[in-house]
């Protein structure tokens, strides 16, 4: 890859943003590809999945929904 970003989206809950994001995060670590996931919204429990695929802390950039860090 030569991005340096990726957005995954979806218009609806359950489209698979998440597992989607989780295989690539991995499958990117696997090959010693310098990887981080970012979640927007007020989810505590996506950024763990994130952090045990990719093994950095996930960020949250929602700043309205999550009180700065």
């Amino acid at each position: 890859m030569t991005g340096r970003g990726l957005i995954i989206a979806a218009p609806t809950s359950g489209a698979g943003k998440t597992t989607l994001t989780l295989g690539l995060l991995r499958a990117l670590r696997d090959r010693a590809i310098p990887v981080r996931g970012a979640k927007s919204g007020p989810d505590y429990i996506d950024p763990r999945f994130h952090q045990a695929a990719c093994g950095v802390a996930c960020p949250n950039l929602d700043a309205w929904a999550m009180a700065p860090a």
